[in-house]
């Protein structure tokens, strides 16, 4: 691990992410309801559910923002605890923008994870960029860090734990889940802002 990647992951207040192809393999899954509706099944992976207690019981702040709309992933943040949701946005910015001033916070203090192109401008944007191993290759050029697991592979807990254990909280971590001690932290509020320009 190189010391300016590791400079830059202790400055990380929040993780922000996308969604498919990050917490999922980017796979659609779609059936047909006895009624004749069509569903979407979304799979997580449980590291990834670890990571956000990870980062909330280090302080660190979470939240997604994604292009498209589902009520699984709305679902799946609040059960984790997470802080902000921005669903239905392929113009990214302007979430970013809006966790800067609620959170008090300079670009440099955020990391993002992504992998499509219109990731593109947060990667660019943020202090911690990072990526998966099959990004897009404009996506992988911006970025500071490609983790080695695969997206819905536990991709985000890989850059979870580097970004907790840079800021030396993991120990501590440790010794209290060891000590069987390590409680889930309280959750937040959660922050849903959604709009109608994304992929449904």
């Amino acid at each position: 691990m190189n010391e300016e990647l590791l400079a830059r992951a202790r400055k990380i207040k929040i993780l922000l992410n996308d969604v498919d192809g990050i917490w999922t393999d980017g796979k659609l899954n779609f059936f047909l309801t006895p009624q004749g509706q069509v569903e979407e099944i979304k799979s997580f992976n449980a590291l990834d559910g670890i990571a956000v207690m990870l980062l909330r019981s280090s302080g660190i702040k979470s939240g997604i923002i994604t292009g498209r709309r589902h009520e699984t992933t709305v679902s799946r943040a609040r059960n984790l605890g997470m802080d902000y949701f921005y669903q239905g946005f392929l113009t990214k910015t302007g979430p970013l923008e809006d966790v800067l001033k609620r959170e008090n916070l300079t670009a440099e203090e955020v990391a993002f994870i992504g992998d499509d192109l219109t990731d593109l401008p947060l990667l660019e944007r943020v202090g911690l960029a990072a990526t998966v191993p099959n990004a897009v290759p404009a996506v992988k050029d911006a970025a500071h860090y490609v983790t080695q697991r695969k997206g819905g592979d536990g991709a985000y807990r890989e850059l979870v734990d580097l970004i907790v254990t840079a800021q030396g909280k993991m120990p501590a971590i440790l010794t209290d889940i060891r000590a069987s001690r390590w409680t889930r932290p309280a959750a937040p509020q959660l922050r849903i802002v959604t709009s109608q320009e994304g992929i449904v």
